[in-house]
């Protein structure tokens, strides 16, 4: 059940019933190479959300997705749009606050967003101590461990195949080019991927802005070229599948003790 498309009486009704269970999604406004537009960390799971209301309609509570993510090192494209770190943190804690005021203990944070983990990771501890059960999805991330197939990088064919299956017009397909990757620090230290340099066979991160070195703005192992609305379609499904699955699991599993002091003795260790 989509909070923003129903009514407050129904939602109540939904906690008065013993419903626990939340879904917030999170994502991003920022470049995703020439070809994508700047919301697709947005699409991507808004296309898993309407799949999971499909199969669990009135079982969770779906929140509006949170647009704007952790993206400064990607300013530098225009359109991008970052609230940062701690606004972020601020932002996704107090929404989950709210909701744990309502009466919801299970929470599963759909993120589209690689910089977004860890802000969302610590909203999701803070939960745990709170005595919650709280899930971190991050869908690109499982999609390749669901399938190998679908695996890939920022603004690539898995990412563009999530923006087709949602409206196939959304990619401008003839913007296709090369990743345009370039030694922006230097040839001895050689641009290996997002952050990263090779140095002696080893990848060390040299955190910076994106567009020193990204001239297109997709960055992976993925030429978006290979995507296609039919295999977008048929990712979002094993993904949206899953995480079916797992709010089942969720479901059938206690909530822990909250947490009042964090030391090991708090856990009955040590």
């Amino acid at each position: 059940m989509f909070i923003e498309y129903t009514t407050w009486p129904n939602v109540k009704k939904y906690y008065d019933a013993g419903g626990d269970f939340a879904v917030l999604a999170v994502g991003s406004t920022e470049e995703h190479g020439r070809h994508n537009p700047l919301g697709t960390d947005n699409i991507g799971p808004n296309v898993l959300l309407d799949l999971i209301d499909e199969k669990a309609h009135d079982d969770v509570l779906i929140a509006p997705t949170v647009p704007y993510g952790n993206a400064d090192d990607l300013v530098g494209f225009p359109g991008t749009l970052s609230i940062g770190y701690e606004l972020l943190y601020r932002v996704v804690d107090r929404l989950c606050g709210q909701l744990y005021d309502y009466g919801t203990r299970r929470f599963l944070i759909v993120n589209g967003h690689g910089p977004n983990i860890k802000p969302l990771s610590a909203v999701c501890e803070e939960l745990n101590r709170r005595g919650c059960l709280a899930a971190l999805a991050n869908w690109w991330l499982m999609a390749g461990e669901i399938n190998p197939a679908w695996g890939g990088g920022h603004g690539g064919a898995e990412e563009t195949a999530a923006v087709m299956a949602y409206d196939p017009s959304l990619v401008d397909t003839d913007a296709y080019g090369p990743q345009d990757l370039a030694n922006d620090i230097s040839d001895e230290l050689p641009t290996a991927g997002w952050d990263n340099v090779l140095y002696k066979g080893v990848h060390v991160a040299f955190p910076r802005d994106a567009c020193r070195y990204a001239g297109n703005g997709w960055i992976g192992p993925d030429d978006p070229a290979l995507a296609t609305p039919e295999f977008g379609r048929e990712m979002m499904r094993g993904v949206a599948d899953y995480l079916v699955d797992l709010i089942g699991a969720m479901r059938r599993t206690d909530l822990p003790e909250p947490m009042p002091v964090r030391t090991v003795e708090a856990y009955g260790r040590g």
